[in-house]
């Protein structure tokens, strides 16, 4: 058996900002596509399950919560994977593709060339008039924080 320290560090789970961020847009701006989702889950086996609530133990109720992790978990992979792809469509739109491909992966993670990706190319479309791979490289300088152990350094 557990203890009451361990039982409550495996029942916690982190949601990111990102995650809350989706879950807000989605209930506020997506609602009608979301009842279709769930209407659809009715049909298809969603309330034959729920009528069994009434006799719910607690290996259940485990796995109703490993469920929901596994479900959360799910749509941060999912959103990570769209910004991902919306970054590079960004930067294609923006032809920073060769740019990109200078840039040593080992040096600098992707989610700061995707961050970076999507400011220089928000920036450049309020001002058209600057070079989108300087402001790529510039907002790359922002947000790039190097290790101590880093060779570079």
């Amino acid at each position: 058996m557990m203890d009451n320290n361990a039982n409550e560090t495996q029942s916690q789970f982190v949601v990111s900002y990102e995650l809350l961020c989706l879950l807000k847009w989605l209930a506020e701006n997506d609602a009608s596509k979301l009842k279709k989702m769930i209407s659809k889950s009715l049909s298809l086996g969603l309330r034959k399950e729920l009528q069994f609530t009434e006799n719910l133990q607690r290996e259940d109720l485990e796995e109703m919560h490993h469920s929901i992790v596994e479900f959360l978990g799910l749509l941060e992979v999912l959103l990570h994977e769209a910004m991902s792809e919306e970054a590079v469509k960004q930067a294609v739109e923006k032809k920073l593709m060769p740019a990109i491909d200078h840039i040593d992966s080992a040096v600098c993670d992707d989610a700061t060339v995707r961050s970076s990706i999507q400011k220089a190319t928000a920036k450049s479309e309020t001002h058209p008039e600057l070079n989108p791979k300087e402001l790529l490289f510039e907002e790359l300088l922002k947000q790039w924080k190097p290790a101590k152990k880093t060779l570079a350094n």
